[in-house]
């Protein structure tokens, strides 16, 4: 293993499988970059070489990274698999004299406007849009335009956020619910503010993906996957991704033209696509197109087309060899993925019926990729498909749908109701003497007079934590918080600069950090960390020997933040809620009547 291959995994982190053991088999070693250490099995942690942790938003940290590792040993391809690693995936390949699709590209297949700007520059047909300033102006953009609409974040993937609104009062609870999506999730809004949100007109209709590899500009269609489950809202889970797609032959060239249209619209040029077409009454229209492989399991529907894993296809692709497509034998079986349907919120307890699944006639795979303790949540929070995947084949499409809906039935979810994750962690005089960088100011807000501090802490909760309700309500909210929190202990409330306030309180020697509230403008720059720091330093001056913190197990960012400042989780208390089980078959087929 003289050169190795640079998997640059994103913040969702489901471990490829198959990608790196097809490096394995290659004769290749395995770099990853990701931005947080990932949750899967030994097994799948042995196919890595080496990982280090990046931040997708600081690719010059990566650069310099990746520099050392080349010198040490050659890196022979960069590739990734997921939305938000795409861009880090492009800069580290230009760098390194790779070819891949240019920067550029890869940021605008990721920006969802920027994507629909070129779409409409280059005559692609998609649908009617805006990106709204706000909420108010979302309702008088489809007030014009007419419902249904939907909203979705500026940038994203896997449905999470994409919300369909019927009237305005449907739009107005969706449009602040993406928001609160947008800032827990810490979703990358392209630096726009949280307030400026996509809206598009609804398209009525069926959906198929375009899979397309581009060697330096020329395009190939790898396949034509159906959704054979109408996708039409509120929210966008989907399910079922199938191989071929029923179409006559002259729809065919046309999807495939068209995806090939969009590609070169966003200057996609050495590397794959997966573009989301609609067949609407109209036409098809192109809903958007990511500069990368289709997602997770579902890759594996590709061995039925190609008579091979697709992995060492892509792989030679990201060292610039030329790639030859095999044909796909007339006598190919039909194939599809299923992600398993997230039934419903809670813990995860145990999947049973796994092993049922896997007997069912025409099943190939069943992969689990949920671990007890992981936190499921249902879309559109959700960011990912969380509980497992199952990949089918078969002589025809009704055969494949069929076994894969006898084969999610036997599979069911048990879980725990989601309560609070407990952190916590001593206090010292080092604590104590924490300073914050220079230039940095700590203000105590607790030492103000008590009116003037609990209007300076609404204040900072009601653009912080509640910026996309209204602000009256903002307010309101923001001091309710205020007095639930109230009661843990005496007020402890720092201030860093004009950018962010935190709440602590402190009852005899515990301490309790509860809320930190950043400013919009100022998140994702370590504010977090310096904050929860001169917190935890005020706290130890106050006599406290320990701190606990609570987190809700749904949203990804405390956590880390608590991790890098020395916490330590509470391992969960037996759970004396009922264990619910729920199914994970599939649901009766609903058409869109519109």
């Amino acid at each position: 293993m003289d050169q190795q291959i640079l998997f640059v995994l994103g913040a969702r982190n489901c471990i490829p499988s198959d990608p790196l053991a097809a490096a394995h088999r290659m004769g290749y070693r395995s770099l990853v970059f990701t931005p947080r250490t990932p949750s899967c099995s030994e097994a799948d942690l042995d196919l890595i070489d080496r990982l280090e942790r990046v931040h997708m938003l600081r690719p010059e940290e990566a650069l310099e990274l990746a520099r050392k590792f080349h010198a040490e040993q050659p890196i022979a391809a960069v590739v990734a698999y997921e939305e938000d690693a795409t861009v880090l995936a492009a800069h580290l390949a230009k760098d390194l004299g790779l070819p891949a699709h240019p920067v550029e590209a890869a940021e605008a297949a990721m920006d969802k406007p920027t994507m629909k700007a070129r779409f409409v520059a280059a005559g692609v047909p998609s649908a009617d849009f805006i990106v709204a300033a706000d909420e108010d102006d979302a309702v008088r953009w489809a007030g014009k335009v007419g419902y249904p609409v939907v909203v979705k974040p500026c940038r994203g993937s896997a449905s999470q956020g994409v919300i369909r609104a019927d009237d305005e009062t449907e739009l107005r609870t969706a449009y602040r619910r993406l928001r609160r999506i947008v800032r827990d999730y810490g979703m990358d809004n392209g630096g726009r503010p949280h307030r400026m949100q996509l809206v598009e007109r609804y398209l009525s209709g069926g959906e198929i993906s375009v899979e397309l590899l581009l060697q330096r500009g020329q395009a190939q269609v790898t396949a034509v996957f159906e959704k054979p489950r109408p996708l039409i809202g509120p929210f966008f889970e989907e399910t079922i991704y199938m191989t071929p797609a029923r179409l006559a032959p002259g729809r065919q060239r046309e999807v495939e033209e068209l995806a090939i249209r969009a590609a070169s619209a966003l200057g996609l040029y050495h590397g794959l696509a997966h573009c989301e077409i609609r067949l609407t009454e109209a036409g098809p229209y192109v809903l958007e197109i990511a500069g990368r492989l289709l997602g997770g399991v579902c890759s594996k529907a590709f061995r039925d087309r190609l008579g091979d894993d697709i992995h060492p296809f892509l792989f030679r692709l990201a060292m610039g060899e030329p790639v030859t497509l095999p044909t796909t034998a007339p006598d190919a079986p039909v194939s599809a993925a299923m992600m398993l349907p997230v039934p419903a919120e809670g813990r995860l307890v145990a999947l049973h019926g796994v092993e049922q699944a896997q007997r069912v006639p025409g099943i190939r795979e069943v992969v689990v990729t949920g671990q007890p303790g992981d936190a499921i949540v249902p879309f559109p929070e959700q960011t990912a498909y969380p509980i497992g995947f199952l990949w089918a084949s078969g002589p025809t499409h009704e055969a494949v749908e069929d076994a894969l809906a006898r084969a999610s039935a036997t599979i069911s979810v048990e879980l725990t109701p989601l309560g609070c994750d407990y952190w916590e962690r001593a206090l010292d005089e080092r604590d104590a003497a924490y300073q914050p960088p220079a230039g940095t100011t700590i203000s105590r807000v607790f030492e103000l007079p008590p009116q003037e501090a609990r209007q300076r802490a609404i204040s900072y909760l009601a653009a912080g934590v509640f910026d996309e309700l209204p602000a009256a309500e903002a307010s309101r909210a923001a001091g309710r918080l205020l007095d639930e929190e109230g009661c843990r202990g005496e007020p402890v409330w720092i201030q860093l600069d004009d950018k962010a306030l935190c709440l602590g309180f402190a009852d005899g020697q515990t301490g309790y950090l509860c809320c930190a509230a950043v400013l919009p403008e100022h998140r994702s720059r370590g504010i977090g960390t310096i904050l929860f720091r001169a917190q935890l330093a005020e706290l130890a001056r106050r006599g406290c020997t320990r701190v606990v913190s609570e987190t809700d197990p749904r949203l990804p960012l405390s956590p880390p933040t608590l991790e890098r400042v020395g916490f330590t989780r509470i391992p969960d208390a037996a759970c004396q809620d009922p264990i619910r089980v729920h199914s994970c078959g599939l649901a009766p087929m609903v058409h869109d009547g519109r």
